[in-house]
């Protein structure tokens, strides 16, 4: 399976509903097992920055396999690849919550990311948004 666009229209549609229901005005971004955008939507009242912020959760999620938090690990100096960091690496990483892997199995087929609320409740619209595929 890969991320259509179809299939990631249907995602922010579910996403957005997420949102609404707990009155965030988010930005929803979507990308492929590459890192490539599918789709971006900023909701109306949306920070504008918010639409770069959810597509770098995304990118990082998607590229490295991980939700975006867990990439803080590479940071810590008792675990290796101490240092990696978005001064050292490029401008998309991110630590922040809200970027989530999308799995189909255990194959990593795109990410979604999430920005305008709290990290917390930024990983429960990403959790939402993927709750509409079926894989």
């Amino acid at each position: 399976m890969r991320i259509t666009l179809d299939i990631a229209k249907r995602m922010l549609d579910a996403g957005m509903a997420q949102a609404q229901k707990m009155g965030k005005a988010c930005s929803i971004a979507i990308v492929d097992q590459n890192g490539w955008l599918v789709a971006l939507h900023r909701m109306e009242g949306a920070i504008i920055p918010s639409a770069d912020i959810a597509r770098d959760k995304a990118w990082t999620a998607a590229v490295f396999k991980l939700p975006s938090f867990d990439i803080s690990k590479f940071g810590d100096p008792s675990t290796p690849g101490f240092g990696l960091n978005a001064q050292n690496w490029n401008d998309r990483l991110t630590t922040i919550a809200g970027g989530l892997p999308i799995e189909n199995g255990s194959e990593v087929i795109g990410g979604v990311g999430v920005s305008g609320g709290t990290p917390e409740e930024d990983v429960i619209i990403c959790q939402a948004t993927m709750a509409v595929i079926h894989l």
